[in-house]
């Protein structure tokens, strides 16, 4: 899935091709894409409507019209916008078309058919997950004594609570595993045992490594890609992430993956305590 990083170069790289331009018409094959509202009021409701910026939260973005609605998109596990002009073959796995007035198209495509949409009028709809989402990495809310307070009372296991979206707003596995790794705490450590010191390193490796993945505009294994179909170079970057039985960059213990909530996660049993 898209995390942070991803979803800001998927925003930055749309805004020259959407913004202030005006949707004609919406092409839509697979109506459970759209949360809210129904089908056919979605589709009416944007046409005429102008794009007049892009914003991100967590890993959604947001499409504000000049109305005031916004148009909220989740790209989920494999899911991609993308601008392609018109006299171009339609993108592969292509479900939703929003049709602009200018020289190219917008694609949502998804290999899963799991990507959502949703359009935000102020009639008291609320996406539950978007409506929850804790700080972002960058913030300056996000301290030491924020995520000891967040730990307070709890037992969960740490990588676990990292990835919860309502703790903090953006994470995910990869971005999770190499915060681990750079701080040197195990992800199966339980968030009743980390110190006030873990938590300072947590912190520090948190933003570390989201702005790398920023400067390097996201990572890219399989299906991930900005607007313009650009993959992301981090992944030359990670030291532990898709790295399992490698040796460890800092030491050359053999990293080791186990699973953790569900989710794959790899780390060094040497120099993560």
């Amino acid at each position: 899935m898209p995390e942070l990083p991803e979803v800001e170069q998927v925003r930055s790289s749309l805004v020259p091709h959407v913004v202030g331009r005006k949707f004609t018409g919406v092409r839509l094959d697979v109506p459970k894409m759209v949360l809210h509202p129904g089908v056919e009021e979605f589709q009416k409701s944007l046409v005429g409507r102008t794009i007049t910026g892009v914003g991100r939260r967590g890993k959604y973005l947001r499409l504000e019209l000049d109305n005031g609605m916004w148009l909220l998109v989740h790209l989920r596990m494999t899911g991609a916008l993308l601008a392609v002009k018109k006299e171009l073959p339609e993108p592969r796995f292509t479900h939703l078309v929003f049709q602009l007035d200018g020289p190219e198209n917008l694609y949502f495509t998804d290999i899963r058919k799991f990507g959502v949409v949703a359009l935000m009028d102020g009639d008291g709809y609320e996406d539950k997950g978007y409506a929850s989402l804790g700080p972002e990495p960058l913030d300056a809310e996000l301290t030491p004594q924020y995520l000891k307070e967040k730990a307070k009372g709890k037992s969960t296991v740490l990588k676990a609570f990292l990835l919860d979206q309502s703790i903090i707003a953006g994470l995910g596995n990869i971005y999770v595993d190499e915060a681990l790794f750079a701080a040197g705490v195990r992800p199966t450590r339980r968030v009743n045992r980390i110190t006030r010191k873990e938590w300072e390193a947590l912190t520090i490796a948190i933003k570390a490594v989201i702005t790398q993945g920023l400067e390097h505009h996201g990572t890219t294994f399989r299906n991930y890609q900005d607007a313009d179909g650009h993959m992301g170079d981090n992944s030359r970057y990670l030291q532990v992430y898709h790295r399992k039985g490698l040796p460890c960059l800092r030491c050359g213990t053999l990293l080791k993956q186990i699973k953790v909530g569900g989710r794959g996660s790899v780390y060094c049993p040497h120099c993560q305590k």
